[in-house]
């Protein structure tokens, strides 16, 4: 089990213990955090890849399903290292509406959570946790807001990589400090 963080400026260090990432084997833990519904109205999850000489990704889980597809420079797929998030405190998550144009702006003292990092860009990688409704299907992905200029949601969708720049964040909604 390894921690969660988010983009959190605060001298709190939140979140602590409210998030963190478990082994995923194709069974949903009972305090997995969901992404939302697909389309049959069923929880899908928020999960995270590592592919060898890239780095950790943002994946989507469906429940007793191994193999995720990850948007990796195309779409990459696989069964192994695949952790999901989970939390006790899931009343602390939300999401927000938002688009690249003023991702960096509307993100200001909010604290939208790291669900990855892209080794091939250097010393700026960070992927925050998005997701979006794509053709009547909801896609969780990573967001690449790296470069001011060109911030997207990426997602997987019939084995080809996609993005937008109207997409959801997921946000930390940190209680205050002390409590």
């Amino acid at each position: 089990m390894s921690k969660c963080v988010c983009s959190c400026p605060c001298s709190c260090n939140y979140p602590p213990n409210d998030c963190y990432w478990r082994d995923y084997t194709g069974v949903i833990p009972q305090d997995a955090l969901s992404g939302g519904k697909d389309i049959n109205g069923k929880d899908v999850y928020i999960g995270q890849a590592y592919i060898h000489q890239y780095g950790i990704f943002v994946v989507q889980i469906f429940p007793e399903i191994t193999e995720v597809d990850v948007p990796c420079y195309g779409v990459k797929k696989t069964d192994k290292l695949i952790k999901i998030l989970c939390t006790l405190h899931k009343e602390r998550f939300s999401w927000t509406k938002i688009n690249a144009q003023t991702y960096h702006v509307d993100t200001i003292d909010k604290h939208a959570v790291i669900g990855g990092y892209d080794h091939r860009v250097p010393n700026k990688g960070v992927l925050h946790i998005g997701r979006v409704m794509h053709d009547g299907v909801l896609k969780i992905g990573e967001i690449s807001a790296y470069s001011t200029s060109d911030v997207r949601l990426f997602f997987p969708h019939k084995d080809v990589e996609e993005n937008t720049k109207i997409f959801e964040v997921l946000l930390y909604n940190k209680p205050e400090c002390g409590t």
